[in-house]
């Protein structure tokens, strides 16, 4: 197990913290910014890093404090505890069918079928998982690595699960050394990419993983789209960067005048929904770089968005850029 120091520093290479600055059927158009309020606070429960769900009325967000993961449940009414097994820091959360899937700290996942009792599954890994995506019922793909300790060979993380185990497949060799994959994200079996420290990406084709370019090497953090050419890619650390894929090539904007993003997700039309420090929310119109931002009052840091097209919209995060215990909170829009 390592140490709670280094448990922070990792928190701060995964979360975007200032600490860790680097050098380098569709919908209708949103109508302008939205107005955010407090869904959730879970005082001592700890932190939340993700939400995500199937429906409006069927939403996961996770979280908790580094020695305890903790999750909450929206059935379109109010938010509940979930009962799951013991075990460290939840980070992701994402699923599809009846399968959904939970990566954390120290290599832990959990999945729960339908709606019987959340298991964890053995991954084979010790490092934290920062992501997880689900193609298909008995395909997914988690993510993760440790960004800050130099002391060892720098081994970042994939694993697939093929219904039945995970396992590391074959990867690229990098044109740079990158510690960490901090969020994976696709647009089915044959078509899945990954971000992660120093700029990099890769993508599986069905065939083999690839290494992209972006032309920064700046961390990306998280990621999302609408289809196999949009998709966008958030990160940065003292300031934001974004950066979209056209279905040829990859580029990417500093943006000046916010601090590191954390999270993106993608509304039906193109829009980006983006997410950092200082409460900062950002809605990107589709194919563009510039920006507006969402008022927002709480200046707690936030770490991921979700939504439904047409619905309300999740925002979660917490007091992640402090020492633990972590207090976190869950933003609602709605619209």
């Amino acid at each position: 197990m390592r140490s709670l120091a280094l448990r922070c520093l990792l928190a701060c290479a995964a979360f975007g913290l200032p600490a860790c600055d680097d050098s380098d059927t569709p919908a209708e158009p949103d109508a302008g910014p939205r107005t955010w309020s407090i869904g959730l606070e879970t005082g001592d429960a700890g932190a939340l890093l993700s939400v995500w769900g199937p429906a409006a009325d069927d939403v996961w967000t996770v979280g908790g404090q580094l020695d305890a993961g903790a999750v909450w449940y929206f059935d379109g009414a109010g938010w509940t505890r979930a009962d799951v097994p013991d075990g460290p820091l939840l980070n992701w959360v994402h699923g599809c069918g009846d399968e959904l899937w939970m990566v954390g700290n120290d290599g832990r996942a959990l999945r729960r079928i339908g709606d019987g009792p959340f298991e964890a599954v053995e991954t084979g890994e010790t490092q934290d998982l920062w992501g997880v995506w689900c193609a298909a019922p008995g395909r997914a793909w988690a993510v993760g690595g440790d960004a800050i300790a130099t002391e060892t060979p720098a081994d970042p993380v994939i694993i697939e699960w093929d219904g039945a185990a995970w396992s590391r497949p074959a990867l690229p060799t990098l044109d740079r050394e990158s510690r960490a994959w901090f969020k994976v994200w696709g647009t089915d079996v044959d078509n899945v990419i990954v971000v992660g420290s120093r700029g990099t990406i890769a993508r599986w084709d069905g065939g083999e993983w690839r290494q992209e370019l972006a032309g920064t090497s700046r961390d990306f953090v998280s990621l999302w789209g609408t289809g196999p050419d949009d998709i966008v890619a958030v990160g940065g650390r003292a300031n934001g960067m974004a950066a979209r894929f056209d279905g040829t090539a990859w580029q990417h904007e500093v943006l000046v005048r916010e601090p590191g993003m954390n999270g993106v997700w993608v509304a039906a039309d193109g829009q980006a929904h983006i997410v950092g420090l200082r409460g900062r929310v950002l809605q990107m119109p589709s194919g563009a770089y510039d920006y507006t931002r969402d008022p927002n009052d709480d200046i707690t840091l936030l770490h991921a968005i979700w939504g439904i097209d047409g619905r309300p919209r999740f925002a979660v995060g917490g007091t992640l850029d402090s020492s633990p215990p972590w207090t976190g909170i869950l933003l609602e829009a709605d619209r």
